[in-house]
């Protein structure tokens, strides 16, 4: 069969209305201001537009402008990081990042429609495939030029334990399949509602064959993935570890201004500030200090720094855990490092996934661009786990698995922590490049799904932002001043709870499977379409 567009003033306004509506529910899915149930039916306003058959030229210019619109919003805090380059990545990555909802749109509203009339496998292939096509596009922008894996679906369930329990089974980018399958089975739910009521109007005769019909398989398929969510969470609580042992971390939230902290006129006045903090977080005695990602601007190769470092250590008589500059050839890492009273304690940890133009330039030979971190050299990446030995006052010693600020955007990096036999996950973070806007929290929900996922507990720590504790299943419990997340202090965290040998879970074993099948389905969906409209 071959589909007739409709060109009609109507369609066009409704195809844009319907594209708008899908813009603003997924804005209000991400926090801090939104709530985790948008998400559930975020894309059914523009799925149901595809039902109009708007005309190709309309629905591209719709979904294109409202996708870049919503991912302005999103990334609106990236004016502050340097600028004016801050601005210039605001344009070139939201118009990036809108790229991929936009192919989804092309891609549902190809599909969707051709559902009409189709056969009940030939509907469920369709949203499936569909949900699968949107795992796709996730895993490609978090692989592809680098990856940038911000935000994707599952980070709106943040909030909800019950659909994050599926992270464990099915990773992020699975929970973000199982968000969308929900959305296009209720859009077809209210498809076929509608269908009835034509149907009724016509005053055909209903009788138990046509109540019968009411009944949409597709809805039942999308409210599968709850079904599973609730299930999986429910086996979580039955199946709490024993032997389980507290761990928490004094905090340092230095809250410096990120490009003063390089300015060496007042490198005396930030020493004494975090050594002052660091005996504050010390106070309630706990298993270990945590200074945030490059807390001071001076290289782990110095040895009055190292000295400083190790008396302080002494003097709190608590281990520091560091973020630092490790000076490596020609250029630096940019690590986490152990240091006790006895000195640095190897390994040093060094970050493994670099940010593009923050810690390097792409092409710097070709591209008349500079790095928006006051740094002359290039950041050398990290090419190993590295796993960090610590001890609790207790006795007890576990291995620490660390994370630099952006690293922990992308879930393979704590996977292969786990897979390493690491019992813990840290965070290190800058989060005052973001301003004191919705990149912070936008942030964290990253760290709350690679706990989620891997069953591992985090301590995590910013200069400036979101510090604090999140356990084995994703509750966080952020560390705060009158309120908000954003201060100058040492605090001691939330205890969390590790478990030496814990099993690990479904996703660390056997790692992104939801997307191989979801393209695998997809694939199918696109043969089915080619046929379909041959």
């Amino acid at each position: 069969m071959t589909e007739q567009p409709t060109s009609s003033p109507a369609a066009a306004r409704l195809a844009w209305v319907g594209a708008s509506l899908t813009a603003l529910l997924l804005f209000f899915s991400f926090g801090p201001f939104g709530h985790p149930l948008c998400a559930f039916v975020a894309l059914v306003p523009a799925t149901l537009a595809t039902m109009l058959r708007p005309d190709w030229r309309t629905w591209r210019r719709a979904s294109f402008v409202t996708s870049w619109v919503l991912w302005i919003a999103l990334l609106v805090w990236l004016r502050h990081v340097y600028p004016p380059l801050g601005w210039l990545g605001l344009v070139l990555l939201t118009a990036y990042c809108a790229l991929y909802p936009f192919v989804w749109l092309l891609l549902a509203r190809w599909i969707f429609p051709a559902c009409a009339g189709a056969s009940l496998p030939a509907r469920l292939l369709a949203i499936s495939g569909l949900a699968g096509a949107w795992g796709l596009l996730e895993w490609a922008r978090s692989t592809l030029l680098s990856g940038f894996g911000w935000l994707p679906l599952a980070a709106s369930q943040t909030g909800n334990p019950v659909m994050l329990s599926l992270c464990a089974w099915a990773g992020p980018i699975g929970l973000s399949i199982a968000l969308v399958l929900c959305n296009l089975g209720l859009a077809r739910w209210i498809v076929r509602l509608r269908e009835f009521q034509r149907e009724e109007a016509s005053l055909k005769p209903v009788g138990p064959m046509g109540w019968l019909r009411r009944i949409t398989p597709e809805l039942y398929l999308g409210l599968l993935p709850v079904a599973l969510a609730f299930f999986a969470a429910l086996h979580e609580v039955g199946t709490k570890p024993h032997g389980t042992k507290d761990v928490c971390a004094g905090i340092v939230q230095t809250d410096f201004d990120p490009n003063a902290k390089w300015d060496s006129a007042r490198l005396q006045e930030h020493i004494e500030t975090i050594g002052r903090l660091t005996f504050d977080a010390a106070a309630q005695k706990p298993d270990f200090i945590l200074w945030p990602e490059a807390a001071l601007p001076l290289s782990l190769e110095s040895e009055g720094y190292l000295q400083r470092l190790t008396s302080l250590s002494k003097a709190v008589d608590t281990p520091l855990v560091i973020g630092a500059i490790d000076h490596r050839g020609a250029g630096y890492a940019n690590g986490v490092a152990i240091v006790t009273e006895e000195g640095l304690r190897k390994p040093v940890y060094a970050k493994r996934h670099l940010v593009p133009f923050g810690e390097y330039v792409p092409f710097a030979d070709f591209l008349p661009l500079r790095k928006v971190v006051p740094i002359s050299e290039d950041c050398v990446a990290g090419t190993s786990v590295s796993l960090l030995p610590l001890t609790t006052r207790r006795g007890d010693t576990f291995m620490a698995g660390a994370l630099v600020c952006y690293e922990d955007v992308f879930p393979e990096l704590a996977r292969e922590h786990a897979l390493a036999g690491a019992d813990l996950l840290i965070v290190v973070t800058n989060d005052a490049w973001y301003g004191r806007e919705a990149g912070a929290t936008q942030h964290v929900a990253h760290s709350i799904l690679a706990s989620a996922s891997t069953h591992l507990p985090m301590l995590r720590c910013g200069n400036a932002g979101w510090s604090g504790a999140i356990n084995a299943y994703g509750y966080a419990t952020p560390l705060t001043e009158h309120g908000s997340i954003y201060f100058r202090g040492g605090k001691t965290s939330a205890p969390v709870q590790i478990v030496p040998g814990r099993s690990r879970t479904f996703w660390v074993r056997h790692g992104d499977w939801a997307v191989g099948l979801g393209g695998l389905l997809f694939a199918l969906t696109y043969v089915w379409r080619r046929r379909r409209a041959a």
